[in-house]
């Protein structure tokens, strides 16, 4: 009879959480959906490759999707529960609370088991094929990230381009500008005057601007040349700011440098798996260096991993005592719990990071809050 009676509850469970695993992680997805088939539709990128990029971006994904949707499954599965009199006929029978929530506290028990491995091993590779495929996509079509009428910045320089043409690497309409550096000794800044007034009369020294009727982009291992066609440059006159210096051209060469920001760029901490992040960490005390970041990032994937353990155990009494109305107030009390939860993950997050708080004691406190509302919740359930 007992065992019937779990299977009764995780299936009723299972049903809500699915449903809700599929709603929040579209929920998620949605700005992502959006870019990628803009990607395919636009850029013309294709379909297999940006299928290959939402595959590996859906991990990410699912490490805030599932314990959203065990709150969400809980709460509506108990709510049903208790609206239609389900869970006062087995309280009929002699079940008791600890009966009515054992089968699933033990099964969410077995998710976070999974999401330990998930979070810490499979999201930050798959993270990583991401950043590499996408890599490789800039290199081919490096006028991807490039939005018709929008500014875009590379390097010290500004663009902006009428229309762009992905597809052949394209661009007709360009306005480039580039602003006086204030570190004129820095290496980035050296290398590309060094690389642009070797090959071009027009000199880099200053604020300018350029104007061309159309250029065409390459990108090399070191950075981008562009090419352009028909146009101006100018630069104020220093000597006379009313004047403007002022040189057409034909076509106008120049190369935006971009591997040491590349380079730095290439392994973020989301990529990382924990064992290397740990490895940083160590490295980086020993050199007196801030490490906030790297512990922020290895312990959000253990708190990740246990919250639903803390939801499911203030989702179930809440879920039991909703009585009438359960799966209503279950929907509500889902949204509110995941607010207050994601309020307090914030304030931790700042806390750790600004160093007032060591932050493998301060990202448990999300996690900690939710599960002490739980148990007095229960308590209060047992004693009602």
């Amino acid at each position: 009879m007992i065992k019937k009676l779990h299977l009764y509850i995780i299936k009723e469970f299972r049903g809500s959480f699915f449903f809700g695993l599929a709603v929040f992680s579209m929920l998620l997805l949605l700005d992502q959906v959006f870019q990628l088939v803009d990607l395919f539709l636009s850029k013309g990128v294709a379909l297999w490759i940006v299928i290959k990029l939402f595959i590996f971006i859906l991990p990410n994904i699912l490490s805030l999707a599932i314990p959203m949707a065990v709150l969400f499954g809980v709460l509506l599965a108990y709510g049903r529960l208790s609206e239609d009199n389900e869970i006062t006929a087995m309280k009929a029978t002699g079940a008791d609370y600890k009966t009515l929530s054992a089968p699933i506290i033990v099964f969410v028990a077995l998710i976070s088991v999974f999401l330990i491995f998930f979070n810490h091993f499979w999201s930050p590779s798959m993270h990583g094929n991401f950043r590499n495929l996408f890599e490789e996509i800039i290199m081919k079509r490096p006028l991807v990230k490039f939005d018709e009428k929008s500014i875009v910045k590379l390097g010290e320089y500004q663009i902006y381009a009428n229309k762009v043409n992905s597809i052949d690497n394209t661009m007709s309409g360009v306005n480039i500008y580039k602003f006086e550096q204030e570190n004129k000794n820095s290496p980035v800044h050296q290398q590309t005057q060094k690389q642009n007034d070797s090959n071009n009369p027009l000199q880099e020294q200053g604020t300018w601007r350029i104007a061309a009727s159309s250029a065409s982009v390459k990108v090399f291992a070191n950075g981008i040349q562009m090419k352009l066609y028909n146009g101006y440059w100018q630069r104020a006159n220093p000597s006379d700011i009313k004047n403007m210096i002022h040189a057409t051209f034909k076509t106008y060469t120049f190369f935006i440098p971009l591997a040491e920001a590349r380079k730095a760029n290439n392994t973020t901490v989301q990529q990382l798996s924990s064992a290397e992040i740990l490895k940083t960490i160590k490295q980086y005390k020993g050199q007196n260096l801030p490490y906030a970041v790297y512990s922020i990032e290895f312990w959000l994937r253990w708190i990740f991993a246990i919250a639903p353990i803390a939801f499911v155990l203030v989702a179930i009494p809440i879920g039991i005592m909703s009585g009438k109305g359960g799966k209503t107030i279950g929907f509500g009390m889902s949204l509110g719990v995941i607010l207050f939860y994601y309020m307090l993950l914030i304030i931790a997050m700042n806390v750790g990071e600004k160093g007032y708080v060591d932050p493998k004691y301060i990202m448990w406190l999300p996690n900690a809050a939710v599960s002490a509302a739980g148990i007095f919740l229960f308590m209060k359930m047992v004693k009602k």
